[in-house]
């Protein structure tokens, strides 16, 4: 049986069974060829098995994990310079239950980091979730200690916002993209000093995605309001 090895050389290993003049003849031309490919930099369509080489450009296919180990620096490192698909690292799980990416700080002390994004443009950003068909895009639970913590602005993009209730009004109705069910919670406030004016009530609308506020009298001009929905 021929290889090609990591640095491109023909290996020749000892068959353990006999086989015939033909077999070997054609066992031996195709894995040449191989070779020869992985010289010129031409990928092939063999993929690797358990025990055999990554190289760039196959398919690896295995029933064990690959481990990395590195004692300076990453062990693993991607870069993507593509401007059509500018992905670094794609990770993909098929199972039912299946994670595409996991990270796992397992230190039993110091201020340890499981996943980190970092971005460098004014207009980038360090972690995006996006969940297509009603899921979840951001989870987070702790056991003991901190589930979210934030460090700087909060932005709730279609989910907070301020609106004017005209003069002589007293009460407004705002619609809320992205979905709104009986369980969600509206909190609403006043953003200019009226005396003896104050939000009275603020509820949801769920099946017309919208919410009211209502004040306790109508305003003798026109006055501003701010407002968050939480899930």
């Amino acid at each position: 049986m021929v290889n090609a090895s990591r640095d491109h050389e023909l290996v020749i290993e000892v068959m353990e069974q006999p086989h015939s003049r033909r077999e070997m003849l054609r066992t031996g031309g195709v894995a040449a060829v191989a070779g020869l490919l992985g010289v010129f930099g031409v990928a092939t369509t063999t993929a690797a098995k358990n025990g055999s080489a990554v190289r760039a450009g196959d398919k690896t296919t295995a029933t064990k994990p690959t481990t990395l180990e590195s004692r300076k620096g990453p062990a693993f490192q991607a870069r993507a310079t593509s401007s059509k698909d500018p992905i670094g690292v794609r990770g993909a799980a098929t199972a039912n239950k299946g994670v595409g990416v996991q990270g796992a700080a397992v230190s039993g002390k110091g201020a340890t980091v499981g996943v980190q994004g970092l971005t460098q443009s004014p207009d980038g950003t360090a972690g995006q979730f996006v969940a297509t068909d009603g899921g979840t895009a951001l989870e987070a639970s702790a056991k003991k200690g901190v589930a979210l913590r934030t460090k700087g602005r909060i932005e709730l993009t279609e989910r907070s916002g301020s609106t004017s209730v005209s003069e002589g009004g007293s009460d407004i109705v705002i619609p809320v993209t992205g979905g709104l069910s009986e369980k969600s919670l509206v909190l609403a406030t006043l953003q200019e000093h009226r005396p003896g004016v104050h939000v009275e009530a603020a509820y949801v609308l769920a099946e017309d995605e919208r919410i009211v506020v209502r004040l306790n009298q109508a305003v003798s001009e026109q006055t501003k309001v701010a407002w968050i929905v939480l899930d």
